[in-house]
C-alpha cells in the first residue's frame, strides 16, 4: 500500500466525491425553493427532493468521516515509515562510527608526505612534513571544535568579512570617473579630454 500510493489516491478521490456532494447539497434546495412555487410541482415531489437533501447531507458526513481515517491510516503508515528509515539510519550511523578510527588511520598513514612513522624514511629534508601536517590538521581542528563550541565566535568571523567585503567594495565603487567635457578646464588649470576623479 504504501509503494503503490493507495492512501493518497483514495484521499483524492474522496475529496473530489465530497465537492461533487457539497455541489448537489447546494443545488437541491434551491431546486426545491423554486420548484415549490410552480402549480405543477406535487407536493411527492417536494417530499422526494427533501429526502434527496437529507441522504446527500449523511452522505456527505459518512464521506468526510471516511475521509478523515484515510488521512489517520495514511498518518500512521507515515510516522511507521519515518520510524523504519530513522532505526535504519541509526544502524548505518553505528558501523560509520566502528569504521571512523579504521578510516582515521588509514588516512593518517596514506599520505603521501616525508617522515610518516615506520617507514623507515631517512632523508632528513623530508622528516618533518608529517609532523607539519598533523600540526596543521590539529590546529584545523581546534578551530572547528572553537567555532561549534562558540557560536559568537564564528558570528564574529562572519560580520568581520561582511565589513571587509563591503569595505572593499566601497574602495572599488569610490574610484569612479566622469568624462570632461572637450573644451572645459579642470582644477589644475589644465584642459582638454579626459577623466575627472569623483570623490
Amino acid at each position: 500500500m504504501l509503494d503503490d500510493r493507495r492512501f493518497p489516491k483514495m484521499h483524492l478521490d474522496l475529496q473530489r466525491l465530497l465537492l461533487v456532494i457539497s455541489y448537489g447539497e447546494q443545488v437541491y434546495p434551491r431546486v426545491k425553493e423554486k420548484c415549490s412555487s410552480k402549480e405543477w410541482f406535487s407536493g411527492e415531489d417536494i417530499v422526494s427532493l427533501e429526502e434527496l437533501i437529507g441522504r446527500l447531507r449523511r452522505l456527505k458526513e459518512n464521506v468526510g468521516f471516511i475521509a478523515n481515517r484515510v488521512t489517520a491510516v495514511q498518518a500512521g503508515l507515515d510516522s511507521w515509515q519515518s520510524e523504519q528509515i530513522n532505526r535504519k539510519l541509526y544502524y548505518l550511523s553505528f558501523l560509520s562510527i566502528v569504521f571512523l578510527p579504521l578510516s582515521v588511520i588509514t588516512g593518517v598513514f596514506g599520505m603521501n608526505v616525508g617522515g610518516v612513522p615506520w617507514t623507515n624514511q631517512r632523508e632528513e629534508e623530508l622528516k618533518d612534513g608529517f609532523r607539519n601536517v598533523m600540526l596543521l590538521c590539529v590546529a584545523m581542528l581546534v578551530f572547528v571544535l572553537l567555532c561549534f563550541l562558540f557560536p559568537t565566535l564564528y558570528s564574529q568571523l562572519m560580520a568581520w568579512r561582511r565589513r571587509r567585503a563591503m569595505r572593499r567594495s566601497w574602495s572599488i565603487n569610490c574610484r569612479s570617473f566622469v568624462k570632461r567635457g572637450t573644451g572645459g578646464v579642470d582644477r589644475n588649470g589644465r584642459g582638454g579630454a579626459g577623466y575627472l576623479r569623483l570623490y
